[in-house]
C-alpha cells in the first residue's frame, strides 16, 4: 500500500502537459483560432477547384494560392485577416465561374 502511494505521489508531482503552440502566442485570441479554420476551408475549397484542370495549370493556380496564403502566414491583426478572407473568397468565386463557363462550352 505504501509503495502505491509513492508511485502515486510522484506521478501527480509531474509538469502539466504543454501548451500547443498555437496558445503559446498571447496576441491570438478565440477569433483567432476560428479564423483559422475559415481560412483553411477557403485554401482547402482552392485545391478542390482545382481538380477539374489540366496539371499544368491546376498546378499553377495551386502555387499562387500557396505563396499567398504563405506571404500573410503569420498576420496577427484580426481586421486584416478578416480582409484577407473576405477578398480569397471573392477571388474563390471568379475562379469558379470561370471554370463553369470553361467547362459550358
Amino acid at each position: 500500500m505504501r509503495s502505491s502511494l509513492i508511485q502515486l505521489a510522484k506521478v501527480s508531482q509531474k509538469a502539466p502537459p504543454p501548451l500547443p503552440k498555437f496558445f503559446k502566442d498571447q496576441d491570438l485570441t478565440l477569433r483567432h483560432f476560428l479564423i483559422k479554420g475559415e481560412v483553411l476551408s477557403l485554401y482547402r475549397q482552392i485545391l478542390r477547384c482545382t481538380k477539374a484542370l489540366e496539371k499544368s495549370q491546376a498546378k499553377d493556380i495551386r502555387d499562387f494560392a500557396r505563396q499567398d496564403f504563405e506571404r500573410f502566414r503569420h498576420e496577427r491583426d484580426y481586421d486584416k485577416i478578416r480582409a484577407l478572407l473576405s477578398s480569397g473568397k471573392q477571388q474563390m468565386h471568379n475562379l469558379q465561374t470561370a471554370l463553369n463557363l470553361a467547362h459550358a462550352k
